[in-house]
């Protein structure tokens, strides 16, 4: 569009010629050049269009959240074509790429749309995700909460009386994003050689190493290195400490009474796989082969929900076996910026024959009300 303007200016000038006289052949020669740039610059400017509206209608089209685990329905329309794995988009991205990628073309496989479905994708595999923390988009660098620190003070009086005033507090909770990414460059014959088939497992693991780095930082982030803060450091959150290990559920009693206290209610528990192994081992009485964890009328051999006190459990490696959380998951808050995305590119990888891929998102956690989280801490 810059070159277009460019030429167009030039053009202008020679049209405006003050002189007023023929144009000699140098410059009937530079006008034709014009001509021609604005013409090429014209085609350029359709094809993206049209690979931008070829894009749009198979995204539409092809929903792939149905095959990536979420649990929303996708019933294709009558007269519409067969629902397509990611790896498919992927592929019809990579080959409008290679006609219309520029340095200047940076943000056109990443529309507002797509980044939507980018977050939904990620919430199979996150953990926090799935937990059912409040999720907030925003375009801005920063996002502001109004957290009220102290209530407003009430009181009788009497008629005609002033009425009390005073006891309220509240400040705005700031939060910034911070980028997530991963990239690699793919070599063009695996590309063009797999087709979809190849580029399906890659779009699975850059998703998935994106919601992997986001729940870590989300469960465990101290700010460093770039990071952000997470639930298990957030200033002001509730403690308990179990001592030895879990011998039986007290200990999740008391996380959740002191929730309660707070006019608060446990609605997720996060801990790492081998606590939960532990818990699984507890048995009703010494002697028995009954899990504790089995419903009262269940036997040894039936499933057992991952729950606790009908409170569901979520299991994360990150968490380290000393530590448990235990959070009402409508006061925590996931804040995503809009221009998360996956974007393909031949450009970068020209001259080693590679199509550079990459997923880049933008997030951070936020629990305006800390005392809605408990971390239990197992003590030797």
């Amino acid at each position: 569009m810059a070159k277009r303007d460019e030429y167009t200016e030039l053009l202008k000038k020679l049209d405006l010629d003050p002189a007023k006289r023929s144009l000699s052949a140098a410059e009937s020669k530079t006008q034709n050049e014009l001509l021609d740039g604005i013409a090429a610059a014209d085609a350029a400017m359709k094809r993206h269009l049209e690979a931008a509206a070829n894009e749009e209608r198979a995204t539409r089209v092809n929903s792939p959240l149905q095959l990536m685990g979420t649990t929303r329905k996708y019933e294709p329309k009558e007269g519409r074509v067969a629902t397509v794995i990611p790896g498919e988009l992927l592929a019809r991205s990579l080959d409008i790429a290679r006609g219309i990628t520029t340095p200047g073309t940076g943000k056109a496989f990443s529309p507002e749309e797509m980044a939507k479905k980018f977050v939904d994708l990620l919430a199979p595999q996150s953990v926090v995700m799935a937990s059912g923390v409040n999720r907030v988009t925003t375009n801005a660098e920063t996002y502001s909460f109004p957290v009220i620190r102290t209530d407003f003070t009430a009181g009788f009086v009497g008629e005609l009386d002033d009425l009390p005033t005073g006891g309220f507090g509240a400040e705005p909770l700031k939060v910034t994003p911070k980028k997530i990414a991963a990239a690699d460059m793919l070599a063009n014959e695996l590309v063009e050689d797999g087709g979809s088939a190849f580029m399906d497992p890659v779009a699975k693991s850059l998703m998935r190493s994106v919601s992997l780095g986001f729940d870590r930082e989300a469960l465990l982030g101290t700010g460093a290195n770039k990071g952000f803060v997470g639930i298990a450091n957030t200033p002001g959150i509730q403690t308990h400490t179990v001592k030895g290990s879990f011998k039986d559920l007290d200990g999740f009693v008391a996380a959740f009474g002191k929730l309660e206290a707070v006019n608060s209610k446990a609605t997720a528990v996060v801990m790492n796989p081998s606590v939960w192994a532990g818990l699984m081992a507890l048995r009703e009485t010494s002697g028995s082969l009954k899990p504790l964890l089995s419903e009262s009328a269940g036997s040894p051999t039936a499933g057992v929900q991952r729950s606790i006190l009908g409170v569901p459990v979520w299991i994360s490696s990150f968490m380290p076996g000393t530590d448990v959380l235990v959070y009402e998951a409508d006061q925590v808050f996931a804040v995503w910026r809009k221009d998360a995305g996956f974007q393909i590119s031949d450009q970068f990888g020209f001259l080693k024959d590679g199509t550079a891929v990459r997923a880049i998102a933008r997030a951070a956690i936020a629990v305006p009300n800390a005392a809605a989280v408990c971390k239990i801490t197992i003590t030797a």
